[in-house]
């Protein structure tokens, strides 16, 4: 063989070599890969393996807050299982004690995704307690089980109350639940539109005849929202009621919902009632209560007294009864929904005591004030003896 032919050979011989070499090595690297993890050496501390190669399902803790409310949620089942029935208002305050002290227990969140739960299920147990405010306007007695618990999620979570507030008043099932609705709903959206919202309702409210001639207690302690809703959009209807002598539960509620409004917005209520005499027809020494109510201090409060005093509508029977009380120092003590009843100190009296006089008397020199001189002359002598 020459000499070229052999390094042909050489050559051809290492060319595969070479491709046998890469071959053999192609087929250990697919086969390391196709085996994985398992078929490679322990060369990393167990922890970094663990690291390295998380699970495909990753344990997550419990969540504590819906186990702790789901158990108590239970528990408020079974406070109705054990009130259904009986009707017993010792019992039933032995067992609300019980679990307004487990909620208690409770933080706020898991108290209130538990009360959420159990009024969304519409169970419900009577008490056999009447209904009951303090003097921060919340229960402290509850006919049904629903009350209390729509009453304790306002003190534990106020804007799920209000919210769920919303619920109650879109369907008219429950006067009392209505009632803790509208405070619910004010407290929890203090805003005029809010405002609004509740005067619609309380409209509604007090058109359903069926509440209205067969009140709850609860029903006549929602008045106070009108009250709390403000403006004249509900003289209508309350003076309408107020008009009730069939019916003396509603108008005394009406009275009372009247009187604190014109102590609230004097120169608003007195100023559409003077306007709109035909309101209290029937019930005209009742609006003289009211008039009584006018600081002459104030020149608004004052012209619109005047102008009462001065109609000749106004008869002799109702400008007696004026001349009686005015200034109208009498004020309810009670417990509210949603406002408080202020009353004035007896300094603050006296001063209106003496501006009422010193008006008295300016009003007696005063031509257009001739025809009521025999109640301006019994005014006079009334107020020198308070003032003395």
């Amino acid at each position: 063989m020459n000499s070229k032919r052999i390094i042909a050979l050489i050559m051809l011989a290492i060319l595969v070599a070479g491709i046998l070499l890469f071959a053999l090595t192609r087929r250990d690297n697919t086969s390391l890969t196709t085996q994985g993890p398992t078929s490679m050496p322990n060369q990393l501390p167990a922890t970094n393996q663990t690291a390295a190669a998380p699970s495909a399902h990753p344990v997550h803790p419990p969540n504590t807050n819906a186990s702790n409310a789901t158990n108590l949620s239970s528990q408020i089942f079974a406070a109705v299982d054990s009130l259904t029935g009986k009707n017993d208002a010792a019992a039933g305050r032995q067992t609300m004690e019980h679990l307004k002290a487990r909620l208690a227990a409770s933080s706020p969140s898991e108290a209130s995704a538990a009360i959420r739960q159990v009024l969304d299920s519409k169970a419900d147990a009577d008490t056999g307690m009447g209904f009951g405010l303090d003097a921060e306007g919340f229960l402290k007695d509850y006919p049904t089980l629903r009350l209390f618990l729509m009453d304790y999620l306002a003190r534990v979570d106020l804007p799920a109350a209000g919210a769920y507030a919303e619920k109650i008043l879109s369907s008219m099932d429950s006067p009392d639940e209505w009632a803790l609705s509208l405070r619910n709903y004010g407290k929890a959206n203090p805003t005029p539109e809010a405002r609004a919202f509740l005067r619609q309702k309380l409209e509604q409210m007090f058109r359903y005849d069926l509440w209205q001639n067969n009140p709850s207690s609860g029903y006549l302690e929602a008045f106070d929202a009108a009250v709390y809703a403000g403006g004249t959009d509900l003289l209508p209807s309350l003076t309408e009621m107020v008009r009730k002598k069939d019916n003396q539960a509603v108008a005394h509620a009406s009275y009372l919902a009247l009187d604190r409004m014109t102590l609230q917005e004097p120169a608003r209520v007195l100023g559409e009632l003077e306007q709109h005499l035909e309101l209290m027809q029937g019930r005209e020494q009742t609006r003289a209560n009211y008039f009584a109510r006018a600081d002459v201090t104030d020149p608004q409060q004052k012209q619109i007294l005047e102008q009462y005093l001065l109609n000749p509508k106004i008869t002799v029977a109702e400008l007696d009864t004026f001349a009686g009380i005015f200034p109208n120092g009498n004020y309810m003590i009670s417990h509210n929904l949603l406002t408080k009843n202020p009353t004035p100190d007896r300094a603050t009296q006296a001063r209106g005591d003496r501006a009422a006089l010193d008006t008295i008397n300016v009003w007696m020199g005063d031509p257009r004030f001739e025809k009521i001189q025999p109640q301006l002359q019994k005014l006079k002598s009334r107020l020198e003896m308070f003032v003395k």
